[in-house]
């Protein structure tokens, strides 16, 4: 992901108008890839063969500016941010009573957890690796042999034991999946990272995803590559779908049985906010390595940093239940209470104009199911959202990005009810920099749902952020994390519960890999997003890759992936 100063909102004509229909488009471009592993033994394109250009942006937006912006569009009910339909407001059709976290500030009893993989993945401690931008953007994605990690504008694949499968040097540029779209194509021209990997079990393919752009964001472009068959160094169809000159930036992907959904955040010219935008790609044909699958998009000026629920585990969610995407409404607000928003989209790929992206009871385009949060769920950072983690020995502080949830929303039906779960960085307490916030929402869709678990992990002082957890197959929780304090360099820890515990408490968290120095001179942006998966082999297995450092320095981080898993799960 990249870091976008809000210049301006909605000055002129450069940033988008918001619509009330679904935005439809095909790809530009389509082809099917020779084999990954073929493409490094050949090397046919180099690991570093197309400089990556890495600007000095910044991703959050200008709270002041929008929250002015809302001010002035109060009471309008021509904008279709105030749309009535039936007499029912885009706000909500209903709403769960005000939730109140609970504040957990001791340790409970120890994890319990067999701690499995841990080793070093790529970064600067990767033989043969250049770093060429930062944060390393860290993700993973887990089949149930193999391994994708995906850093900053490289790729890797790894064995359960951490040995590379690709020939030397290991690992491959984003771009060389896209390399068969030709010179006329983004994605195989331009190398720029904010990558996202998944796996999808129901079908047992893999799909990767990063964003192109020119240099000046004239052109910008989202690049989704889907394998025809379960592993992951074979070929792959290959997609590219234009936004013309608005950034689709910080993609995350959700995998669904009816679609897989992609959420941006759009800037224009790569610059001025032009909208958190909510896509769904036709996974049916994609599959079948169709060459125009639809882009079915909403976007929304008034909404920021969409999540999309993302399906775990092999019972899929009841029938024709819809994909729930996740918000805050931090953006527009001056001042707490905020609104946890939850919004359903359902993509018609044979009619998309009648496809909804609403509160799932019939409300107007945008409308949501609201969760009022307590006036005490603040965004990490006294609010800020920004850059206030403090490390030993270095007065420079690290990005926290508490101005939204962390990847992955994640869902699992267990059969008698169904559950997402999330994190954030949140200040909980007077004093603190960003403490771990999770929550368990069952039955999603549901009229209202139920927040089961709702908790601020604060065992001690030290600064919690950049997380992400899973559900395994009993309800057990793992979480991950980066853990820093005014003396202690930022490490990677882990936690967790078991579904026996009681509600709100997670276990006593255990170090994955402590960190060797920190991040000095004036770099604040850290990692970006970190991600934890749930092993398809076994749906017991935590799987988790975030960054750390080394030593003392700028642009050397390095990445680990550990696993670990309760002895209850079998």
């Amino acid at each position: 992901m990249r870091r976008i100063v809000l210049l301006s909102l909605f000055g002129g004509s450069v940033a988008m108008a918001q619509v009330s229909g679904p935005l439809v488009s095909p790809p530009t471009h389509f082809n099917r890839s020779d084999h990954v592993e073929q493409m490094a033994r050949s090397a046919q394109v180099s690991a570093f063969a197309v400089r990556e250009f890495r600007p000095n942006r910044n991703h959050q937006v200008d709270k002041a500016l929008l929250v002015a912006e809302a001010a002035r569009n109060a009471g309008n009910t021509a904008n279709a941010g105030n749309a009535n339909t039936n007499g029912r407001s885009l706000n909500a059709l209903v709403a769960t009573p005000t939730s109140s976290a609970y504040n957990q500030t001791a340790t409970y009893q120890p994890l319990g957890a067999v701690m499995g993989a841990n080793f070093e993945a790529l970064g600067l401690g990767t033989p043969g690796y250049a770093i060429s931008g930062a944060p390393p953007d860290t993700t993973l994605a887990v089949s149930p042999t193999q391994i994708v990690q995906w850093v900053n504008s490289q790729f890797a694949v790894y064995d359960k034991a951490g040995v590379p499968q690709l020939p030397a040097p290991g690992f491959l540029s984003g771009n060389t999946i896209w390399a068969a779209l030709g010179p006329t194509s983004l994605c195989a021209s331009t190398n720029r990272g904010d990558p996202i990997v998944q796996y999808d079990r129901l079908a047992g393919r893999w799909i990767l995803s990063q964003f192109a752009f020119t240099s000046n964001f004239s052109n910008n472009a989202q690049c989704i590559a889907v394998s025809t068959t379960n592993n992951a160094m074979g070929s792959y169809n290959l997609y590219e779908y234009n936004f013309g000159t608005n950034l689709p930036d910080y993609g995350k992907l959700g995998v669904w049985p009816d679609a897989y959904y992609l959420t941006y955040n759009m800037f224009n010219q790569g610059q001025t906010y032009a909208g958190g935008r909510a896509c769904a790609y036709d996974r049916a044909a994609m599959l079948a390595g169709t060459p125009a699958p639809s882009q079915i998009c909403f976007n929304s000026t008034s909404r920021f940093s969409f999540l999309p629920a993302d399906l775990d585990g092999t019972t899929p969610p009841p029938p024709g239940t819809p994909n729930v995407h996740i918000s805050w409404n931090w953006a527009f607000l001056a001042a707490p209470p905020y609104t946890m928003q939850l919004t359903k989209f359902v993509p018609n790929f044979a009619n998309p104009a009648s496809s909804t992206f609403n509160d799932g009871f019939g409300g107007a385009p945008f409308s949501f199911v609201s969760v009022p949060l307590d006036a005490a769920t603040v965004a990490a950072c006294n609010d800020s959202g920004s850059n206030c983690v403090p490390q030993l020995g270095t007065s420079n502080r690290l990005d926290t990005l508490g101005d939204r949830q962390m990847y992955r929303l994640v869902y699992r039906n267990f059969g008698s009810y169904d559950a997402l779960l999330v994190t954030q960085s949140v200040d909980a307490q007077p004093g603190s920099t960003a403490n771990l916030r999770w929550w368990e929402i069952r039955q999603p869709s549901a009229n209202p749902p139920e927040v089961y678990q709702n908790s601020n992990f604060i065992p001690n002082t030290d600064a919690r952020w950049m997380g992400s957890a899973a559900f395994d197959k009993l309800g057990n929780i793992g979480a991950g994390y980066s853990a820093s304090s005014a003396t202690m360099n930022p490490a990677i820890k882990v936690s967790g519960r078991r579904k026996t515990d009681p509600k709100n408490l997670l276990r006593t968290e255990v170090l994955v890999q402590a960190g060797g120095g920190s991040q000095t001179g004036t770099l604040t942006r850290w990692g970006d997003y970190s991600t934890m998966q749930i092993d398809p082999a076994d749906e017991c297995t935590f799987w988790y890759t975030t960054q750390y450092i080394g030593s003392n320095g700028t642009f050397n981080w390095r990445t680990r992936i550990a696993s670990f898993r309760f002895p209850n799960c079998t």
